[in-house]
């Protein structure tokens, strides 16, 4: 009876192990999947040195007329591949984060970040590519009629025809898992030791990071100020580096033995 009780016990700690192990590497697949948005937002947005920023309309950049098609294509394939692995780590953080509240008060949060994150795998590769969409159009109708003007009214009529399901979008996924990220950082959900590092977490997320980090950087000379233009998708990269340390502290006080469906 003694060796059967060994024996369960070693396999439930093999069978911790294999989900804490399958966990880290599923987090870290939706961090890849983040800097794939970052790579992408880069491809989209990033200007030669003296190169214009000017806009005309609320989407439609002049330097598209001088952007290769590759990039076009490329952040498009950045933004569709991106969300597969994306969903891939919130997912597991949703389920590690179920497992750790429970059924208790705070489960509110847990079903939030859920709407959230099942939003952003919903919406991010179609906003992705309706900006390039956008973007290809301008450059199109431009070259078939040589009137800029004309090629940017039609590419923003375009836009806002889509600009419903964007705005959704961005108000449910961005702006709603800031919410939630803030909330868990300071409700001590997500385990950080000292009021510090809850600050510092609390730039963990895709709108106080592009929002604070972002406009700073902005400030700066070219190439520096390029780095603005991936901060909204580094600051989802960076709640799944909260997800890391989550899972680091679940398995520090045997908390991965609630995660059975997690395996």
């Amino acid at each position: 009876m003694r060796a059967y009780a060994i024996n369960g016990r070693e396999r439930a700690g093999v069978k911790t192990m294999k989900t804490c192990e399958r966990s880290r590497r599923l987090l870290c697949i939706g961090i890849i999947g983040c800097l794939l948005y970052v790579a992408g937002d880069f491809l989209f947005a990033a200007t030669g040195k003296g190169q214009t920023t000017e806009s005309i309309g609320f989407m439609v950049r002049v330097a598209y007329l001088d952007m290769a098609t590759w990039r076009m294509v490329a952040s498009i394939l950045c933004g569709f591949i991106g969300t597969l692995m994306y969903y891939m780590g919130f997912h597991r953080m949703y389920g590690l984060l179920k497992a750790r509240i429970g059924e208790g008060r705070d489960r509110i949060w847990t079903r939030l970040f859920r709407v959230a994150y099942v939003t952003g795998t919903v919406a991010w590769a179609y906003v992705h590519a309706m900006f390039m969409t956008v973007a290809l159009i301008f450059r199109y109708t431009y070259q078939v009629y040589g009137d800029v003007q004309a090629a940017a009214d039609i590419a923003n009529r375009v836009f806002y025809a889509n600009a419903a399901p964007m705005v959704i979008a961005y108000l449910l996924c961005d702006a709603l898992l800031t919410v939630v990220m803030i909330a868990m950082v300071w409700k001590k959900i997500i385990p950080l030791k000292s009021t510090g590092a809850r600050i510092l977490a609390t730039l963990c997320n895709p709108m106080v990071l592009p929002g604070i980090v972002g406009n700073l950087l902005a400030l700066l000379p070219w190439p520096l100020n390029q780095l603005d233009h991936g901060t909204e998708s580094f600051g989802h990269a960076l709640v799944l580096v909260l997800g890391l340390i989550l899972l680091k502290e679940m398995k520090r006080s045997d908390e991965l033995k609630q995660t059975e469906g997690l395996a």
